[in-house]
């Protein structure tokens, strides 16, 4: 399955991949063993930031969704599923952590 981004935690110690299969998983990279997966994409996970507090994830898709994630719990605690009107292949949060920016093959960038 390819795997489209990658992004590290705020920590490094953790490894989150955005793939085809339409997950994002983590691998703990001091055991390099896969130790969970964020599901709820429906195509295509094409990017994933990690912020910078270490709590959440943000991904985007082929579905044209931007969904941001708590990573303690690994569920989606927010959608956006009509960010843009084609695939998102590029999210990331500000330094902060306060902001998102999202872009797609519509040519937008969202910053939300």
């Amino acid at each position: 399955m390819p795997v489209r981004s990658l992004a590290y935690s705020h920590d490094g110690r953790i490894l989150f991949t955005a793939s085809d299969d339409k997950r994002i998983n983590a691998y703990d990279l001091r055991r390099w063993v896969l130790i969970g997966s964020f599901t709820g994409h429906s195509s295509w996970v094409l990017d994933v930031d990690c912020s910078s507090d270490g709590r959440h994830l943000v991904s985007g898709g082929n579905d044209k969704s931007v969904k941001i994630w708590d990573i303690a719990s690994r569920k989606c605690v927010h959608s956006n599923d009509s960010a843009h009107n084609s695939s998102v292949w590029s999210v990331s949060y500000n330094l902060s952590g306060t902001k998102i920016v999202s872009g797609g093959d519509d040519g937008v960038l969202q910053v939300s």
